[in-house]
């Protein structure tokens, strides 16, 4: 099936199709793949109608989307915690892609209360995070770190609010500081990026400052 999601990508790519093209999609790549026997009984084995217009979703709750990477970032964070320091598979961060990272950074966030700032400087020692320029990671150890009072944190944030306006990857630093009993801080980074920050932008993170969005061009004050 794999093999026939690629070609059929691949063969339809960059147009605008129906089931229709699908059908016959799959029926070149069948015949294109088995022998003219294996062909004619596949295809007299395929219910196009049975399954464009009489399946039905998955219940809730029947879909497992976990895969053993993301088992395997979850449980390095948890390692983490458990000793309360570098464990001794840490180098498997390594080969985690963005989205392994993020599971890894969401369990560290999800279970705070369970250590302290010298754990935020071991990782920080081993992944140099707090430098790390992906912005998915970023969006999620930088909050942390703010939560948290970390203080190599605090200049990594500044920058990262002061250099881009996504408001995907604004929200959370302002929520933190919010959060955080550091509102003030936060007011304080968001009037340095009024005349920077897109309108939209604007309001949404003076919403999160709990300041008046009445006439969100006019500069917010430290209350």
């Amino acid at each position: 099936m794999r093999q026939f999601l690629r070609y059929y990508v691949q063969k339809n790519f960059l147009t605008s199709i129906t089931y229709i093209e699908l059908q016959r999609t799959w029926g070149q790549w069948v015949e294109e793949n088995y022998s003219p026997e294996e062909a004619n009984a596949l295809l007299a084995m395929t219910q196009w109608n049975k399954w464009i217009f009489e399946s039905a979703l998955w219940e809730k709750g029947q879909l497992d989307f976990s895969t053993p990477e993301a088992s395997d970032a979850e449980e390095l964070a948890l390692a983490y915690i458990q000793l309360n320091g570098t464990p001794p598979n840490y180098a498997d961060y390594f080969s985690f892609y963005s989205n392994l990272k993020v599971i890894f950074y969401e369990t560290l966030s999800a279970n705070m209360d369970k250590f302290g700032l010298d754990l935020l400087y071991q990782i920080d020692s081993d992944y140099n995070t707090t430098a790390d320029p992906d912005p998915e990671v970023k969006q999620r150890w930088l909050p942390l770190g703010l939560r948290m009072y970390y203080e190599p944190s605090y200049n990594a944030a500044h920058t990262w609010v002061s250099s881009m306006g996504r408001c995907k990857y604004l929200t959370p630093v302002y929520t933190a500081l919010q959060e955080s009993g550091q509102h003030n801080l936060g007011v304080q980074w968001y009037n340095e990026n009024l005349d920077f920050y897109h309108p939209v932008a604007i309001t949404t993170e003076a919403r999160v400052l709990g300041l008046n969005t009445a006439n969100p061009t006019t500069e917010a004050y430290i209350q």
